[in-house]
């Protein structure tokens, strides 16, 4: 039986959802919590003090699963403004290294990218098989790295990474460590405390919606960062007329947040880490691993390119296999009522905690048989 019940979820009688790295199911109970949202909305200032206090809320909810204060976090537009924010937030000399794999997604990339306009090197580990070694991205940071950049949980091999290892590389450096955990907070643990900077998205594993992104830091290590952008709520109070260039920073991570925040996908955000507070953390991390681990195991058999690791410790709930026509089987699996994510030559399935093992033999089966009609098709 799954933690979760498919009928929590909106749509599911129909299909078998193994897309949540893409794009996960609607709660039913979201409804509630944004018809609660808009019933506050009307309710003038008084409605907009427990807006902030269900703002408040969700903070302390996303701090806990990071294992971090919730005076470090603030709530930004999504995962890529946060890596912006990261990378930004470095004093960057020429000479400088910003260390990460040809693996990562776009918007740890392309921040950095654009370092080389002011001198600092982009170092590029390129990986062999598919396989991010913690090894040999040790062997590209030296004194002038500055940020190391990595995904707890790969969005393209699925592989899972030892943020402990990740951290005593970057800090034997002197770097900062940079962890985008969007693949990983709502699966498995994200041991915040050991990261500079963490991001996340949370239309995925955190069942919650788009607008709303996880940023939190460490100001012991990093120090009181500026934000990259500045607006009415980074401030403590204004200066009023006599002093309109007075600006006191927040002392918290609320200094990133420039004005009002995604109310709305803030309650979404909090109904979803109320319906993850009710279930065992152990739990949730061994059913994920229990089924991805079947469904690896079903697609290796069967003789697909699997390139996610083996070992629990090296993956989460993204399974992904080498596919050249990864769109077009996507598309003949959705058409079959299976979901799954395909691209850039690979297949990625998602179990999550509202799948079961008849989902993965559901998957197995339609491949299976779409293997058999290509046969027959090439007979």
């Amino acid at each position: 039986m799954p933690l979760l019940a498919k009928s929590e979820f909106v749509g599911l009688e129909q299909v078998t959802h193994l897309a949540t790295g893409g794009e996960a199911p609607w709660l039913r109970s979201h409804d509630q919590a944004t018809a609660r949202m808009g019933a506050l909305k009307s309710g003038g200032m008084a409605g907009r003090e427990q807006l902030f206090a269900v703002y408040e809320r969700a903070k302390s909810r996303v701090a806990h699963m990071l294992g971090v204060n919730p005076s470090r976090v603030a709530f930004l537009g999504h995962s890529s403004e946060g890596l912006n924010q990261a990378v930004k937030a470095v004093s960057w000399r020429a000479g400088d290294n910003v260390v990460f794999a040809d693996l990562e997604y776009p918007s740890s990339i392309y921040p950095a990218a654009l370092l080389r306009e002011i001198g600092v090197e982009a170092r590029v580990l390129r990986t062999r098989d598919h396989y991010l070694s913690l090894d040999e991205l040790a062997r590209l940071v030296d004194r002038r790295t500055r940020l190391v950049l990595v995904s707890q949980v790969s969005y393209l091999t699925g592989q899972r990474v030892d943020l402990a290892r990740c951290a005593a590389i970057a800090r034997a450096s002197g770097a900062w460590l940079a962890v985008d955990a969007t693949h990983a907070l709502g699966a498995v643990p994200v041991p915040g405390e050991l990261c500079d900077f963490v991001v996340s998205s949370c239309y995925k594993w955190l069942f919650a919606t788009h607008g709303v992104g996880v940023f939190a830091y460490d100001p012991a290590r990093v120090g009181e960062i500026v934000p990259a952008t500045i607006g009415w709520h980074s401030v403590l109070h204004r200066g009023g007329l006599d002093d309109p260039l007075k600006m006191p920073f927040r002392p918290d991570a609320s200094r990133l947040e420039a004005g009002n925040p995604n109310f709305l996908g803030l309650f979404v955000l909090d109904n979803a880490l109320a319906v993850h507070e009710r279930l065992d953390r152990r739990a949730v991390t061994d059913y994920v691993l229990d089924l991805s681990g079947e469904l690896r195991e079903g697609l290796v058999e069967r003789g697909y390119a699997v390139i996610t690791p083996a070992p629990r410790e090296e993956r989460a709930g993204n399974v992904c296999f080498l596919e050249p026509h990864a769109q077009d089987l996507a598309e003949r699996l959705a058409r079959q009522g299976v979901l799954v994510w395909g691209g850039e030559g690979r297949i990625r399935v998602s179990t999550h905690i509202y799948n079961d093992r008849e989902d993965v033999r559901r998957l197995l089966d339609v491949l299976d048989s779409l293997r058999t009609q290509d046969a027959r098709a090439r007979a």
